[in-house]
């Protein structure tokens, strides 16, 4: 194994394991306290704000960032480029957004929204800043350092929420959390980079890397619909505390998405652009990053579609009853994302942006249809129905695209992903008899249902995959001894 697959695979493994962090900080901690703390309206109203902030971060970097760490030999012009093209976009931006917040409160006939949206305006000029020196950490596979920064940054503005909310500053604790995470994550970046950043502009560096870059852009334009239509029309068709619900279901299932799917495709790019020339080692890799992550994604999610209702109970208290129903539905978008986002990378390592974007586009179509569907039937459950069939549409074209791109089929997707998922049926299987076999456990305290059918699952599905599917096991076992227990094998 030689060392470039060694770095890849640990930046695989340090920047999961920051993100499953994360996340088990968020919705372990910080989550169940707040949601005590603040109510379903509170993060409904920031929700609001936070997606038209959002919106214009996709417009800080204009895929400059990507096309850095695609790039064979990046100058030092091209560096330093980009790094004032973003800053001058940041600080573009954080003007405009703080200028409209007041059409932005009209929109939702929330007037609090302004002051929300003036606040956190900031967001996008924090964020500007760190692309650039993130980038080289990226590209220099620096993922300890990355893993530190982001680590930081989510424990550092958890606890100024938490102390926030306790000392009575309400929907302002939910700002400063944001506020405070770009912040720390700005001051991170610009410490530990060595990108040659100097005061040098070189126009022709940007423009030559505009048809890759605004190619990123548009797809991220596109995607921000897509994923923020459902929130924008819960918000303006129904209510806050709709929106509150919706948000904190949505939240979950992006867990995978941004810990298991985001957190591998951020490691695996750097990777995967190196071997954009390789057709066939490129299909390798992505074969076998889909095995790897289906075997965390499937039986993590289903099994939360199952246990949905103690777990919002437990997580979030019992205000937040309307969540479970929610949640059941859209933990199966979480998992048809997570297998996209490795797709999309390699569709970025490629240099397909156009790719990228026509797919948006298509999708677009489609999830404002199903959105239509889901607000003229007026339920939140009817809402994440209609956006899990569009995504379950598009998803096989999408993937067989790429397959055929890089001289696979369905068939090799199949044996790829077929053991997890029967693996996964045995296990749900497993856990529904559980239940129906002992039907006061219903009646039971939140934590103990979660103690007894939590273990019966990881048991369940453990057994199927090392029973059923040993080769599989196997495999695994020995891709993690040769990449991380034999650190001196070339």
């Amino acid at each position: 194994m030689n060392q470039f697959a060694r770095k890849t695979a640990n930046g695989v493994v340090i920047n999961v394991t920051v993100a499953v962090s994360k996340t088990a900080l968020q919705f372990i901690i910080v989550l169940p306290i707040l949601a005590r703390l603040l109510t379903p309206a509170d993060f409904g109203l920031v929700a609001m704000a936070m997606a038209f902030v959002a919106f214009f971060t996709m417009f800080n970097d204009l895929g400059i960032s990507a096309a850095l760490v695609r790039a064979d030999e990046p100058s030092a012009a091209f560096w330093s480029s980009a790094f004032w093209t973003n800053l001058a976009l940041g600080g573009c931006l954080t003007l405009l957004v703080f200028a409209v917040a007041p059409w932005i409160a009209i929109f939702f006939n929330e007037p609090v929204v302004e002051s929300l949206v003036r606040g956190l305006s900031c967001v996008l000029l924090m964020h500007c800043v760190f692309l650039v020196p993130m980038a080289w950490l990226q590209r220099s596979f620096r993922f300890r350092t990355i893993a530190i920064i982001d680590a930081s940054a989510a424990i550092i503005s958890a606890i100024v929420a938490i102390v926030l909310a306790l000392k009575g500053f309400g929907i302002w604790a939910l700002v400063w959390q944001q506020i405070t995470h770009y912040l720390v994550k700005m001051i991170g970046g610009l410490l530990c980079h060595h990108a040659p950043i100097k005061l040098l502009y070189k126009a022709d560096e940007i423009i030559q890397v505009l048809p890759f870059s605004l190619g990123l852009t548009g797809t991220a334009f596109v995607g921000f619909i897509n994923r923020n239509t459902d929130n924008i029309l819960i918000g303006r068709f129904m209510d806050s505390a709709a929106l509150g619900y919706y948000g904190r279901a949505y939240q979950v299932m992006l867990m995978p998405v941004h810990t298991l799917g985001n957190g591998a495709s951020f490691a695996l790019y750097p990777a995967l652009a190196k071997l954009k020339h390789d057709r066939a080692q490129l299909g390798v890799v992505y074969l076998k990053a889909l095995s790897v992550l289906s075997t965390l994604v499937f039986p993590m999610m289903t099994g939360l579609a199952i246990v949905a209702t103690p777990f919002v109970a437990l997580m979030f208290g019992p205000q937040w009853d309307a969540v479970g129903p929610i949640l059941t539905i859209l933990v199966f978008v979480g998992v048809l994302q997570s297998l996209a986002a490795i797709t999309n990378e390699v569709w970025k390592a490629l240099g397909r942006a156009d790719v990228l974007l026509r797919w948006a586009l298509i999708r677009t179509v489609g999830f404002l249809f199903a959105f239509s569907i889901g607000i003229y039937i007026g339920t939140l459950p009817a809402m994440a129905g209609a956006y899990l069939i569009a995504n379950i549409v598009f998803f096989f074209p999408f993937q067989m695209e790429v397959l055929r791109h890089l001289n696979l089929n369905m068939a090799k997707l199949w044996r790829v992903l077929a053991p997890q998922l029967v693996s996964t049926v045995l296990m749900a299987a497993a856990l529904i008899l559980a239940q129906v076999m002992m039907p006061s456990l219903a009646a039971t305290p939140s934590a103990v249902q979660l103690l007894i059918l939590v273990p019966v699952g990881v048991l369940t599905y453990g057994l199927s995959l090392a029973l059923l599917f040993r080769p599989i096991v196997d495999g695994l076992i020995n891709d993690v001894r040769v990449l991380f227990l034999k650190r001196g094998a070339d």
